[in-house]
């Protein structure tokens, strides 16, 4: 179900390269990927009632074309099934989309579909994964019910095409806090697009988390509560969200923290501005006594970090270099030294302080980006390892990819303490590359493979003191298509940009991927860049900058602006985290 680059574009690309001698640094060349997103609203659909006479293949397959109606409504659906069955039927518990299905097939009293691929998601709509074997069959018992065949035992199920669902679902996040309630979670979920889109937002948040995310993340949206009817949003942009239940007396703090979950969930929402809270007849106190609360409040809480620094840092000539686009220097702390000999680098998300690889990969160091006072000494945090890759998370916590014999190894550090953490499917492999979300709530891996290099994301289970505990199993995201991936950098907070090589030193595929594996209604542009490149440079905000970079400079891949490195070639380039 990935979008992917047609091959006829690729094989021109290669025949230019071959016939006019493309340079090795050429400029980016940005190409849409056919089918991208198509914003035009979707047709209503009505579903039509089970016909007399109809025969048992007949009811079953009106039963699934009844599930497509738009906007979804399930009482027709629920007429092609016996009275028992339609009472019980819930299919807000799962969605299953499915790319195509093979003729209904009649066995003694049941009704045989088989869909040829199928991914599935939870009742909060979040993305389970792909359905394999039996799971890829549906089954239906019928009886004869006032003369007419009806099905007995329906699927607690949506069960819709991936062609349908494209037009009419998208992708979005419900925000939730870390265990220590520091920074904002995305959870991203599929919701129906159209008029309910701020309701179907504040119904999410109010159920609370999917079920994958329980455990890494909390909420101070109340249970027990529910949107009364809807969420209407008034011609100046104001949300008026009325919860109704058993509704709790908050504090001022956890009043702030809910309305900052609900602000970061309905900014999502481009007619809403503002909102306002009613529990149980009583309105929300909002900070400072105002009457309404911006979808821009709570940026303290922001999953990007509010306090990360926009600036860019790179490695030129094995020193730290530092600075705006098109403005970049030696940086005055400890790895701006000449004798620095770094080999990679990051710097922690509010800019200060900076994790160093140097002795040719053998030890890892941590010190100032700049010069404070007269200490600006760096101090040894790792060594006798092969250390590649490094990344920092908001909370101060230092991840390290050690390529060592054996297979990789992840260290964490905590201030002065480095621990190895394991993760299953991606220690002792042969992994390549690891980044860690500046939420610190995900780890995303590329590991090599006999196939090709895929693309695996883990959650980080943080406790209560704000420690990691440990690591769920890895999902995969992007499976071994017979590629090399050289780089990945987090574009949004769950999703990332993948360069993966087309052809060695002449062409990359820039392709973005959601970290929850979603393959279906997630649609971007799958941009080609040429010559040869150094890797990505991205942040993870909405609309924010993302480079290509070259030694001698780097490219907007949004309005394909050129910025000079500098005197020196660039080795690395990279925004904090």
């Amino acid at each position: 179900m990935r979008r992917v680059l047609p091959a006829a574009l690729v094989a021109l690309a290669l025949l230019l390269a071959g016939c006019v001698s493309m340079p090795s640094d050429g400029p980016v060349v940005d190409v849409p990927v056919i089918g991208g997103g198509d914003t035009r609203r979707a047709s209503d659909i009505d579903a039509r009632p089970p016909g007399e006479g109809a025969s048992r293949s007949d009811i079953v397959g009106g039963f699934l074309d009844a599930m497509t109606a738009w906007p979804v409504q399930i009482n027709v659906a629920k007429k092609y099934l016996t009275d028992e069955a339609a009472t019980g039927w819930n299919p807000e518990r799962r969605t299953i989309v499915y790319t195509d299905a093979q003729p209904v097939r009649e066995s003694g009293g049941t009704v045989q579909v088989r869909l040829s691929a199928a991914d599935a998601l939870d009742e909060a709509g979040a993305w389970t994964g792909a359905l394999s074997g039996s799971d890829l069959q549906l089954d239906f018992r019928l009886t004869v019910e006032d003369g007419e065949y009806r099905i007995v035992d329906p699927m607690d199920a949506l069960v819709v095409p991936v062609t349908w669902f494209q037009q009419r679902y998208r992708q979005v996040s419900l925000y939730y806090f870390d265990p220590i309630a520091q920074i904002l979670v995305p959870e991203p979920v599929f919701v129906p697009q159209g008029d309910q889109l701020a309701t179907s937002l504040v119904t999410g948040l109010m159920e609370g988390p999917p079920p994958r995310a329980r455990g890494i993340v909390r909420s101070f949206v109340p249970r027990g509560l529910a949107v009364a009817l809807s969420v209407p949003v008034d011609d100046k942009g104001v949300a008026e969200i009325n919860l109704v239940g058993d509704a709790p007396r908050l504090t001022a703090e956890e009043s702030e923290l809910m309305l900052a979950q609900l602000a970061w969930t309905l900014r999502q929402d481009p007619s809403i501005r503002a909102l306002r809270v009613t529990m149980g007849g009583r309105d929300l106190p909002i900070p400072g006594g105002a009457s309404q609360f911006p979808v821009t409040g709570g940026e303290a809480f922001d999953p990007a970090g509010s306090s990360a620094a926009s600036t860019l840092f790179g490695i030129s000539r094995g020193q730290l270099v530092a600075g705006g686009a098109g403005d970049l220097s030696v940086a005055s702390g400890p790895f701006g030294q000449t004798d620095a000999g770094l080999v990679t680098m990051a710097v922690r998300p509010d800019g200060r302080q900076a994790a160093g690889v140097d002795d040719g990969g053998r030890r890892v160091r941590v010190g100032p980006v700049r010069a404070e006072g007269t200490s600006a000494e760096a101090r040894t945090v790792l060594t006798g390892g092969t250390y590649t890759h490094l990344s920092w998370d908001v909370a101060g916590r230092l991840w390290v990819l050690d390529q060592g014999r054996g297979g990789a190894r992840v260290w964490l550090v905590e201030g002065d303490r480095a621990r190895q953490v394991a993760v299953r499917g991606i220690t002792g492999r042969a992994t390549r590359s690891l980044i860690v979300s500046r939420d610190g709530t995900r780890l995303v891996a590329v590991v090599r493979t006999a196939g090709g290099d895929e693309v695996r994301s883990a959650r980080v289970l943080i406790n209560g003191r704000g420690r990691v505990a440990g690591i769920r199993v890895p999902l995969l995201v992007r499976a071994a298509e017979g590629t090399q991936i050289d780089d990945l950098a987090w574009t949004t907070p769950v999703r990332v940009a993948l360069l993966t090589t087309t052809a060695p030193g002449v062409l990359y595929e820039v392709e973005v991927v959601a970290v929850d594996g979603a393959s279906v209604g997630v649609d971007s542009l799958s941009p080609i860049v040429s010559g040869r490149l150094v890797g990505l440079a991205a942040e993870p905000g909405e609309g924010t900058a993302m480079f290509a970079v070259y030694p001698d400079r780097y490219v907007s891949m949004v309005d394909q602006h050129e910025y000079p490195a500098g005197a020196t070639p660039l080795t690395q380039l990279d925004f904090v985290g």
